[in-house]
């Protein structure tokens, strides 16, 4: 094997674990995103409920 092949192999290793990295990164972020909505929401409906200042 000459050294330009190798290195070829070596970055194109390296370009996937970075890209599996940064999968990786994305689902974790939209899993805590996810989490974190309902919770909003759920204040937002409990804060405007119809007649709720009548009280």
């Amino acid at each position: 094997m000459n050294d330009t092949y190798v290195a070829q192999l070596v970055h194109e290793e390296r370009a996937g674990r970075l890209r599996a990295e940064a999968d990786a990164d994305r689902l974790a972020r939209t899993a805590r995103r996810g989490t974190k909505r309902p919770a909003r929401r759920s204040t937002w409906v409990v804060r405007h409920l119809p007649g709720r200042h009548a009280v």
